[in-house]
């Protein structure tokens, strides 16, 4: 009976540890390995409506609002689509 509870607790212990490392070594929820510390604002691709950091993003001003793109080439069709 000693044994069988010995074995549990090491177990248990064994458990633990594994659980205590992932949470040393997995990155928290929302943020990518590598990257800066910080908040990231994400803003929205005006042609494709996805989701993207801010700081990479490529803008027009068009009549006093700013557009956001996540590429130069979803930047050129909204322009070609959208020329006055």
């Amino acid at each position: 009976m000693a044994s069988l509870l010995r074995i549990a607790i090491i177990a248990l212990l064994f458990y633990l540890v594994v659980w205590v490392v992932r949470g040393l070594v997995r990155p928290a929820p929302g943020r990518m390995p590598g990257a800066p510390q910080g908040e990231k604002e994400l803003v929205a691709d005006s042609q494709t409506g996805v989701y993207f950091d801010k700081r990479k993003a490529l803008t027009v001003l068009r009549d006093g609002k700013t557009y956001y793109f996540s590429t130069a080439e979803t930047r050129d069709a909204w322009l070609r689509q959208n020329s006055n």
